[in-house]
């Protein structure tokens, strides 16, 4: 029932974000906005991440099998792909790189963050 519990609450803020993104006067993904108001009944204390935790786990641990059909979709555009595929490979690495650094140093802010306003005990080198 726990796990039930947990599916219910994760559905319903996807379920209000994609409501949302369709009042909204201009396109946004009903996805992010989800994201965005878990994030702030975490903040608010709405939801406690225990109540997500198990459901989320989950999720993240099988996360590839949401990406699997867009990947193998792409098969069905290789003629448009062959002229273009070194510019792809190469947006494709370049784009990665920037990803790892941006998450690097994202993850840095918050440990300095954490120390500066928490005192907390966590190294940030």
């Amino acid at each position: 029932m726990k796990l039930f519990r947990q599916i219910i609450r994760v559905f319903f803020i996807c379920c209000i974000g994609d409501l949302v993104s369709m009042v909204l006067p201009f396109p946004f993904p009903g996805s992010v906005l989800a994201l965005i108001l878990l994030f702030l009944c975490f903040v608010t204390k709405i939801i406690k991440p225990e109540q997500v935790s198990i459901i989320c786990n989950f999720l993240l641990k099988n996360m590839t099998f949401v990406f699997l059909p867009s990947t193998v979709s792409i098969i069905s555009y290789v003629d448009v792909l062959t002229p273009v595929i070194w510019k792809f490979l190469f947006i494709c690495i370049i784009t990665t790189v920037i990803t790892f650094f941006c998450t690097a140093y994202s993850v840095k802010l918050t440990i300095f963050l954490m120390n500066k306003f928490r005192g907390g005990n966590v190294n940030a080198e």
